[in-house]
């Protein structure tokens, strides 16, 4: 899947309620709860991905441990 992580960075920026510049400096290992991800702004993530990219996350995959982080979320994304 060809995922433009500039299009990840606005939907965590609409979610989270910051500058899309905020979310930028975010390091990719940061743990997105310490920005004030909730669960349900995660599951508020997952939909607005799968519409974006027209797809949908295995059941197994929406635990959010597996996609906390850039790095986990952007190698998620690529399995797809």
């Amino acid at each position: 899947m060809n995922i433009k992580k500039y299009e990840v960075y606005k939907m965590m920026a609409n979610i989270l309620n910051v500058e899309i510049n905020q979310i930028s400096k975010i390091n990719y290992d940061d743990d997105f709860a310490n920005y004030g991800m909730t669960s349900i702004l995660a599951i508020k993530l997952v939909v607005m991905l799968e519409e974006k990219y027209n797809f949908e996350f295995h059941d197994s995959d929406l635990l959010f441990d597996k996609f906390n982080t850039f790095n986990k979320l952007f190698a998620l994304l690529e399995s797809y």
